[in-house]
């Protein structure tokens, strides 16, 4: 346990000062930007829609964080050949405490992001006396609905994360040979593998395959029927979808952990 917390302790260290920023442009862009838009910009179009949007793109946003969180603390790693030639830690732990991080740092900024855009609600309610929500909606249905784009967007961040991770370390391998030859040779494998994975989930039986159990968002379809503002993420989740993509992300840090020991980390 001690050595966990030994790891995370360094990566919070590196991660302050981008945590730092991150908490300075949620507030300003969900806290500050609607009510100046909504004033100069767009007079009839409700703050709360706007902020709503604005919330709407940090959660694309933050699907991203994990990948890009783990690719920047590998990266400054590896100017340090000493932590992964000569530390007693196993590279899966060091990866592991970086990616475990990475996902837990990308959930507290989302319930930020929902913190400040409750707060502009509030802050709506105190000086005009009434809500910039619709009324008669239980206060249950939005915590709902931003649980469910929340859990929508960590998951993507993590499937994007072992994907990442997999090709980064392709790269590292490459580049003892040469860095502009390892950046053609991991920018072709990346485009290939994708075009391979569109045509396997483009194919009939693997689409068969995933399409059992869906997922219901109940709570955005409800505030779907009462406002457009609300993100229609209804029907593209099933439940046999997310366990093979789980699978294949198992795979491909399992590979990356292979690859890393075997030709990067000696």
């Amino acid at each position: 346990m001690s050595r966990w917390k030994g790891l995370l302790w360094k990566e919070w260290v590196l991660a302050r000062p981008g945590m730092a920023l991150l908490v300075i442009a949620a507030v300003l862009s969900i806290g500050v930007a609607p009510f100046l838009l909504q004033r100069y910009v767009v007079p009839d179009f409700p703050v709360m829609n706007i902020a709503a949007i604005i919330m709407g793109l940090w959660m694309v946003a933050l699907s991203y964080m994990p990948a890009v969180s783990l690719v920047i603390s590998l990266t400054t790693d590896m100017k340090r050949p000493d932590i992964w030639l000569h530390s007693p830690v196993p590279t899966s732990v060091l990866i592991g405490a970086k990616a475990f991080f990475a996902v837990l740092m990308t959930a507290v900024s989302m319930l930020l992001v929902f913190g400040v855009l409750a707060l502009a609600n509030l802050f709506i309610l105190i000086f005009s006396g009434s809500s910039g929500l619709p009324e008669s909606v239980p206060a249950g249905w939005f915590v709902g609905f931003l649980a469910e784009i929340g859990s929508v967007s960590l998951f993507l961040g993590m499937i994007q994360m072992g994907l990442v991770i997999l090709f980064w370390t392709i790269y590292q391998w490459m580049k003892k040979a040469n860095r502009v030859i390892a950046i053609v040779i991991t920018g072709a494998m990346l485009i290939g593998t994708l075009y391979i994975w569109d045509k396997i989930t483009t194919w009939g039986p693997y689409q068969k395959l995933a399409g059992y159990g869906e997922v219901p968002f109940r709570y955005s379809e409800k505030l779907n029927r009462i406002n457009d503002w609300a993100l229609d993420i209804t029907g593209v989740v099933t439940a046999s979808g997310m366990l093979l993509a789980v699978i294949e992300t198992v795979f491909c840090v399992l590979l990356a952990i292979y690859i890393f020991n075997r030709k990067v980390a000696r």
